[in-house]
């Protein structure tokens, strides 16, 4: 039986309405870590969604004339949540180069499944343009450029795409490959629903085409209050039914890939790399496991923790200080002499870890609001690397975590991985 049509009476609002719940009545199976795979407002072509567990990588398919005025037509992968998020993932349109300019990718918040639901979009278009865009409310017509926020910057090629709710408040940010991510702006939505569809989409801007898009690095995090603590004699700010989720996590520098070998809401004290780079030694609750690179169930281990040589290579001395009022990664001599300042940044430097050859130093940055005197955990932070000599830093990866997610040392034996471990709460 077909549920009450409540909108208007024309032929046409019916038809797509009939469309729209059609579709949603053909959502597929889960898809990785998305509860639905979903064409919305009947697509003339079909999509598709697809996960390799392998590379941790999705692949969408999708047709649709765009997600604009009042109806819209895209493929949608989509899990339901409640409260506030942090969205961050990889993407990138893929193959149709000479299709419409205006096809996109990106994340997507939306409060329902119907074709004129409200919605936020992140829109990184085949042409290089990057818009946040918004419906405030059901069936209405999004307007341009009042319900969109430009980014001056446009890039033809993979994006990074970071989409955060806290409350009412929706911010989006972005970043080129090696670079940090920008705030784009924010838009507060008050009568927004406290649980919404969240995902990535596509579509082809064009009702005859099908455009795919890769999104890689997906991580779906809960935002936590920097001086949040369980112990209520210690923190007076406790979150009710708040259950901590680690994720033991290796990235690949050349390619920016990461992949998770671990996610549990045990205590993650540690990690490095075991001797013959194959597998990865973590503590977890105060035991040692070990996992296979290539993924599996951790089994108990005997490996002892790795001498700690993470600040020295032999000549010179790594550490972070805050002197100059931010927090900054200088080199000395083995026995402190002669200091010398690497970084000038904005942003807070800690924890450098210097490379088995010597010649490259990662390091997790702060935001610049951050305290430079403390760090703590639960921030949204990046790992940069460095050249030892001196040189730009570039950041290789976007992260929800901080104290403790470099506790080891992290390289991998030929210096072509690190292992880190991100945070979060659970969903």
């Amino acid at each position: 039986m077909l549920p009450l049509f409540r909108g208007p009476r024309s032929k046409a609002a019916v038809f797509l309405w009939f469309l729209s719940w059609l579709a949603c009545r053909s959502a597929a199976a889960p898809v990785g870590q998305f509860d639905m795979a979903l064409d919305i407002g009947g697509p003339k072509v079909s999509g598709s969604s697809s996960y390799d567990e392998g590379s941790q990588t999705y692949t969408l398919a999708g047709g649709g004339y765009n997600i604009w005025f009042n109806h819209d037509e895209f493929h949608f992968l989509a899990r339901r949540i409640k409260g506030d998020f942090l969205l961050t993932a990889n993407f990138q349109l893929v193959g149709n180069e000479r299709g419409n300019g205006h096809r996109k990718t990106g994340w997507m918040i939306r409060e329902g499944t119907n074709h004129d639901a409200v919605s936020i979009n992140t829109c990184l278009h085949g042409d290089g343009l990057v818009v946040l865009q918004w419906r405030l409310m059901r069936g209405a017509y999004m307007r341009d450029p009042e319900e969109e926020i430009f980014f001056p910057k446009q890039y033809f090629g993979e994006s990074i795409i970071q989409l955060e709710r806290v409350a009412k408040r929706i911010t989006m940010r972005i970043a080129h490959p090696g670079e940090p991510l920008e705030d784009m702006g924010s838009i507060v939505l008050p009568e927004l629903k406290d649980e919404v569809l969240v995902g990535p989409y596509v579509l082809a801007h064009d009702t005859n085409a099908l455009q795919q898009a890769r999104v890689w690095n997906v991580r779906i995090s809960t935002p936590i209050a920097p001086d949040w603590h369980p112990n209520r004699q210690i923190k007076p700010i406790i979150h009710e039914g708040l259950v901590l989720e680690k994720r033991l996590e290796v990235l690949d520098i050349a390619s920016g890939h990461r992949r998770v070998l671990r996610e549990t809401t045990a205590r993650i004290s540690g990690a490095w790399f075991a001797k013959d780079g194959d597998s990865v030694v973590f503590e977890e609750d105060g035991k040692a496991f070990s996992v296979p690179l290539a993924g599996g169930q951790p089994v108990p281990s005997t490996a002892a923790s790795p001498v700690d040589r993470r600040t020295s290579d032999g000549t010179y001395t790594y550490i972070s200080d805050g002197k100059t009022g931010t927090r900054q990664i200088w080199r000395a001599g083995a026995d402190g002499s002669n200091p010398t300042q690497l970084t000038f940044e904005s942003d807070h430097a800690w924890f450098p870890q210097v490379s088995p050859d010597g010649k490259q130093l990662v390091y997790l940055a702060y935001p610049h609001d951050a305290n430079p005197q403390k760090a703590v955990g639960y921030q949204q932070v990046s790992l940069k690397l460095m050249p030892t000599a001196g040189g730009a830093p570039r950041t290789v990866a976007y992260l929800f975590g901080g104290n403790g997610s470099l506790e080891h040392p992290c390289w991998s034996p030929d210096g072509t991985q690190i292992v880190f471990v991100s945070s979060g709460e659970k969903r």
